[in-house]
Formats: C-alpha cells, structure tokens, sequence
C-alpha cells in the first residue's frame, strides 16, 4: 500500500490496532488479504460483514440463491427490499459490503460450488470461510483447501447449537479427519434446519474471529472443535487429532475434485421445497433470455441477475445469474425436470 492509503486504513481501523495480537501490522495484513467465502446466508453474510468491519481487502462471494422472506431473521446486510426483489444472496452481500466500506474490493459469483469451479475460488485467496447449508460442499472445499495448503475455517449450525473449527492443512487435521466417510450421519441431511439469528450470528462470529486472528498474524491453534450451546450459553472446545490414514491431508486422495461436475443433476435445494440444477454452459444475458421466454410464455420477470418464468401448470423456474437454475412449485424431481425442460426448449439452454 502506498504511504497515503496505510496512513487512511491506520487512522479507520485505530481502535483495532490497539487490540492485542493485532496492532498496526496486524491492521495492514488484514487490508492486504484475499478471502473467499462460500455461501451468502446466515453465515456467510454475517463472515462477509464483519472481516469488511475488520479491514479486510479483498472478499470473494460465492452463493447459488435468492433472499427471501424466510431469510430475514438470520441473513446480515439484507431486508424487505432484497426479500421482495429476490435478489441474488452474492449480489445483496457484494453490495451490503459496498455500504460498510467501498474500498473493499467483492467479487461476486452466482454459481453453485463443484468440481470444476472449487480451484479457480481457493487458490489465490489467503483463506476460505464456510456459510454453505451442506456437507457434500463442505468436502469438496476441504479438498481443494488441502490440495492448494489454504486454510479454512469449518462453521455449521442446527437450532441452539453450533460448530467452528480452524483447518490449517499441514498443521492439523482436516473436515475428513474430523469426519470420517460414512460417518456423515444427520450432518449429510439435505432437510430445513432449525435456526435462529442469534445462534447463527455467534457461529458466524467466531469463524470470522478465527480468520480475522490468522489473517492478522496472531494465528490461533487449528484443529480445536468449538461446540457452541447457545442455549444454555456455554462453548467447549475439544482438540481433534489428525488422522494418519486420512484419505485426503495424508494420502492426498482428491475423490470429490476428480468427480465429473453434477450438470444437468436435478436436486432438492437444502432447507428448502425448491429444485435447482446447474447448466454446463453460460445461459444468455437476463434480457435476451427473457426475450426468447416472452414468446412462449405469458408470465416472465427480467431482472439485471435472474430471469423468472412460470409454466401453465404454475411451476416457477428462475434461472440465476448464467449457470444456476432454481425451480419451485414442483411436487418432485421429474416435475421439476419437465418444467425445466419446458422452459429450456423455449430459451436454447441445453434439455434433461
């Protein structure tokens, strides 16, 4: 940074500088570090919000929905407004950061992590952040983070109740040492979890907590589980071991990253009645998709992110920045299909 803009960030963040373990090092490491965080919910808005607080530079959003109504009582950095528009759960953090501190550089993507992208979003940032609603996703940053030595920071929520730990790889156990394959148990359910945004704001906080210590210098010991009970308000941590089998940090076995991207895989979105599927090619510009979509059906909404249509049978099938589809009002799989493929044919995407 040129002496003008560290003299800026040092007088902004002067009380941060102050706290132990960060100080005015501590101040320009956090503004010159890159952040990837994966899911723009409850957790990941609440991350994004408060590492841009921190200082932090450079963030990149990674989320594969819509804020809704059901979203407002745990989503940092969105309202009625966002709920009303459905706008995008990246867009709505890119901006909100924008609102706390424009010189933070967002980049935002609407996409659905896999195999193919998962890389491409860990490989240059300093270190990754977990906001994701599932475990498959989990695994596949796991994988990438091991495979390219970037830590990340492992955070899940179910009612009261909430997990974080700091996985640094090379230095501690991995997701999968903590988590052995086939022992996913309830933690791989796809199912509505109960939450409260209270409870996701702590988990959220203490993730960030742990980036923002890392990131500055003052690097907090990785593999310890903090298991939050925010019910009764008590935290226990309990160190967790590597394992000297581990398929992933020992043996360096990337299964999930060598699998062929789920394209055209339609799946229930997790904590949701919706459907979703993931294009393998780039879906046209919102106006010329709405514009192929007008002539077949009576019901299209055009917006500068997404494109909303609705079938005869009242199925909504929205398509979501370029690759993410989301269908609603399907009773079932081959429902959601047959609306998408309805609506496929009439816009040129590819049918299922």
């Amino acid at each position: 940074m040129a002496s003008a803009d560290v003299a800026e960030v040092l007088s902004r963040f002067s009380r941060e500088a102050l706290v132990k373990g960060i100080g005015q090092e501590g101040v320009k490491r956090l503004r010159e570090s890159r952040v990837a965080i994966i899911g723009c919910g409850a957790l990941g808005s609440t991350e994004a919000e408060l590492l841009a607080r921190s200082g932090v530079g450079f963030l990149r959003v990674v989320d594969r929905d819509v804020v809704d109504y059901t979203n407002l009582h745990r989503t940092h950095m969105v309202g009625e407004a966002e709920a009303e528009q459905g706008v995008p759960k990246a867009i709505a953090c890119r901006d909100g950061v924008a609102r706390i501190d424009r010189s933070v550089k967002v980049e935002a993507y609407i996409d659905d992590v896999d195999s193919d992208n998962i890389e491409d979003i860990v490989k240059d940032v300093d270190i990754v952040l977990d906001g994701t609603d599932n475990m498959d996703t989990r695994f596949v940053i796991n994988e990438a983070a091991v495979k390219y030595n970037k830590p990340w920071v492992y955070a899940g929520v179910n009612s009261w109740y909430g997990t974080v730990m700091l996985i640094e790889p090379g230095r501690g156990p991995c997701l999968r040492c903590l988590i052995p394959e086939g022992q996913e148990g309830q933690q791989a359910s796809c199912d509505i979890i109960p939450a409260i945004g209270t409870v996701t704001t702590i988990v959220g906080a203490m993730a960030a907590n742990l980036a923002i210590r890392y990131l500055a210098g003052d690097g907090p010991e990785p593999g310890v589980l903090y298991s939050i009970d925010a019910r009764e308000n008590t935290v226990e941590k309990v160190k967790v071991e590597r394992n000297p089998s581990c398929p992933v940090c020992v043996r360096r076995e990337f299964k999930l990253l060598s699998r062929p991207p789920r394209f055209g895989v339609i799946s229930r979105v997790c904590g949701s009645e919706a459907f979703k599927l993931r294009l393998p090619l780039d879906a046209p510009e919102p106006q010329d998709l709405a514009s192929r979509l007008s002539s077949r059906f009576s019901w299209v909404v055009s917006r500068p992110n997404y494109v909303k249509v609705v079938t005869k049978e009242g199925v909504s099938v929205t398509v979501l920045g370029r690759r993410v589809v989301v269908i609603e009002g399907a009773m079932n799989e081959d429902d959601a299909r047959r609306a998408y493929d309805e609506v496929a044919e009439a816009a040129g995407l590819p049918t299922y």
